[in-house]
């Protein structure tokens, strides 16, 4: 699985030609051998910025002030057993044009969730904290590898995640190294039937200039948390997103996204990130199933400590 993972990225890296195409920056953007903006090869993210901004904080920070509320909230993080948050050197926050960001979310101004009632009720919890141990359905999504980071609208944490982009004339597909691996963007205007839904929805592309637009639909019931630094993000079946492609330079594809969902949020909002370029062509199999082993302990943790406090209660 690997390694015809890895091949079908550098395959697909290949496919690029030479010729470039001019965007508002001045960047020349390459074209495929279909002629599309060529977004081809392996992009990364790992950043410290947050979804939601903290209060009275502004959206762009200068540097010497990035590096500062990195670290302040890298401390918070302490105590967590992911090696690539130790091992990959100082907390980052996202870049998008030069920009060091507070928050990813940048409408409202604000930069919080415009939640309605519904939605702060089912968002009011810590997303990694879950809300009780008394079944798996409690548990975040990335706990119980059901969710993936990469499906729309994609997002980011502190551990380095590599996404493939692989393109053909009427497909684009992000191979990621997560749970859920393939994601499909069809560029032929397929539409799947109504009563079809999933998790990461259904997405049909199209090019306006140089920026891949992308509507996804057809988002599933089951679960509505999406993994995030602090509240959980939530997507309905009502829920419209819009996301934005754009190479911006040879290293960085600017990436923007509105969620419409009338069923948690008050108004439509809009987030902004960076991903990076990784010249390193490394994709690798993510078996979260099958060394998934904190699930069983964290039941079975609850139930020892439940019975710890029956114990006492009796004595």
């Amino acid at each position: 699985m690997q390694a015809r993972t890895l091949a079908l990225v550098l395959t697909a890296s290949l496919l690029s030609t030479a010729s470039f195409s001019q965007s508002e920056n001045g960047y020349r953007v390459p074209r495929t051998e279909f002629g599309q903006p060529d977004f081809q090869g392996v992009w990364s993210t790992r950043f410290y910025t947050l979804l939601e901004r903290p209060e009275d904080i502004p959206l762009a920070l200068p540097p010497e002030q990035a590096v500062g509320f990195a670290q302040a909230i890298a401390s918070g993080l302490q105590g967590n057993d992911d090696p690539d948050i130790d091992i990959l050197g100082s907390p980052v926050l996202t870049v998008v044009n030069g920009e060091y960001r507070s928050s990813v979310v940048v409408y409202p101004e604000n930069g919080v969730l415009p939640y309605n009632d519904i939605g702060n009720q089912l968002a009011n919890h810590g997303y990694f904290n879950g809300v009780g141990y008394d079944g798996p359905e409690q548990r975040p999504g990335v706990e119980r590898c059901t969710e993936a980071w990469g499906s729309p609208p994609m997002r980011a944490f502190p551990y380095q995640l590599f996404h493939g982009f692989v393109q053909t004339k009427n497909k684009i597909a992000i191979v990621s190294e997560e749970a859920v691996m393939l994601r499909i963007i069809h560029m032929d205007g397929y539409r799947r039937p109504n009563a079809i839904t999933s998790f990461e929805g259904h997405s049909v592309g199209h090019w306006e200039g140089d920026t891949l637009v992308v509507e996804t639909t057809h988002y599933s019931d089951v679960n509505p948390e999406r993994a995030s630094m602090g509240r959980p993000m939530l997507i309905s079946s009502k829920a419209h997103v819009t996301e934005r492609f754009t190479r911006t330079s040879d290293t960085e594809l600017n990436y923007q996204y509105t969620v419409n969902d009338p069923k948690f949020y008050t108004e439509p909002w809009r987030g902004e990130f960076s991903f990076v370029r990784d010249d390193s062509g490394h994709i690798y199999e993510y078996t979260c199933h099958e060394g998934n082993y904190s699930m069983v302990g964290a039941l079975r943790g609850a139930r020892v400590q439940e019975a710890r406090v029956l114990k006492e209660a009796q004595n």
